[in-house]
Order: C-alpha cells, then sequence, then structure tokens
C-alpha cells in the first residue's frame, strides 16, 4: 500500500510541476516542451501505482498487466508524437518565440 501511494503522489507532482512550468514559460514551443514530466513520468507512475493497488485489494490477473503495459506504452508513444506535433506546429504557425529560447534549431526550415 505504501509503494502505490508514493507513486500515485510521485505522479501527481511530476504532473503539477509541469502544470508550473507551462505557466512560467513565455512561448508555444517551450509550454509544449514543458508538458514531457507529466506524460513520461507522472501518468506511467498513476497507473502503476493503480496496479498496486489493485495488487493488494483483489489481486489481479494478466489481462490487468497485459492493459498496464499497453496503456504505459500508448502513453509514451502518443505524447512524444503529440508533443512534435504540436511544437513543430506552433513554430511553423509562426506563433512568436521568447528571445531567450537557444538555439533556435528550426530557423530556416
Amino acid at each position: 500500500m505504501f509503494v502505490s501511494g508514493a507513486l500515485f503522489i510521485l505522479g501527481g507532482l511530476a504532473v503539477l510541476v509541469s502544470a508550473i512550468g507551462m505557466l512560467r514559460v513565455r512561448d508555444a514551443v517551450s509550454r509544449v516542451n514543458s508538458l514531457g514530466p507529466a506524460t513520461a513520468v507522472g501518468v506511467p507512475m498513476i497507473i502503476l501505482g493503480a496496479l498496486i493497488y489493485e495488487y493488494f485489494q483483489d489481486g489481479v490477473g494478466w489481462m490487468d498487466y497485459v492493459k498496464v503495459v499497453v496503456s504505459v506504452i500508448s502513453a509514451l508513444v502518443v505524447s512524444s508524437v503529440a508533443s512534435n506535433t504540436l511544437g513543430r506546429a506552433a513554430y511553423r504557425s509562426g506563433a512568436r518565440l521568447d528571445p531567450k529560447t537557444h538555439p533556435n534549431e528550426l530557423a530556416g526550415r
């Protein structure tokens, strides 16, 4: 039980840190980039915490493990593709970049 609670809290903190980061950055590309910790760390921790909680409450079957693996892999793949697409769309739409954003590797493409 302690492990699942710790995973819930750590996953929630990762999401909270990402949300605070989104409020602090100044341009759209950096905001998309600040979602990384929430989707790559926070969501898998919360899913694993739920699995461990269910394991100690009612027990889990092999299908529950499959669901967790598929959920975590899907979250990682979808978040990386979505953040890449959103960042590129924000840049190509002409959204203003913060002058402190260095290096600007997309300039000239």
